[in-house]
């Protein structure tokens, strides 16, 4: 027992009236984030959840159950304006960019607000995946990359998207 609490024992050296400096790295499990986006994707791409038979009650899957309220508000408004932001992209009107947002691209108002409520939803649902996984900010890039590949996979033909490489 002594030897144990003896090799547990954690000592600090230097200056004990000098801060100490400590380095971390954080690796970012790029294929969980990747399948998160998929799922939250599903999520603004099915049906609404409907009411049970018991008043108040909803019938929500697994996914549903895991998101924040903040999130779920932002993924019902993009539910919401999904078949107005297709019918727009089939148009030729608004794009996909590559950091996981869409984008204005003929000067009509209405695609400009379209795409404004859009990507401020979207960014609602990136920095809550940054925090809720204790992620440093700089990791909102990797994020948004994911986000972006994943709707770069479900573009219909003919929509117009900017690869990863900016073109």
């Amino acid at each position: 027992a002594l030897i144990g609490s003896v090799g547990c024992r954690a000592t600090v050296a230097g200056d004990p009236d000098r801060p100490i400096k400590i380095e971390a790295h954080v690796t970012i499990d790029i294929r969980q984030i990747k399948e998160e986006a998929r799922s939250i994707e599903d999520l603004v791409n099915s049906p609404a959840p409907k009411k049970s038979s018991r008043a108040g009650e909803w019938l929500v899957g697994t996914a549903w159950a895991e998101l924040s309220p903040e999130v779920m508000a932002a993924v019902n408004s993009r539910r919401d304006r999904l078949s107005e932001i297709k019918v727009f992209k089939a148009q030729g009107l608004i794009g996909e960019d590559n950091q996981g947002h869409v984008a204005a691209l003929g000067g009509d108002p209405k695609a400009q607000a379209l795409v404004n409520a859009e990507n401020s939803d979207r960014e609602t649902i990136y920095q809550a995946q940054v925090k809720e996984k204790g992620l440093p900010a700089d990791a909102i890039a990797t994020v948004r990359a994911a986000f972006a590949e994943e709707q770069r996979e479900r573009a219909d033909p003919g929509e117009q998207i900017q690869t990863s490489s900016g073109e």
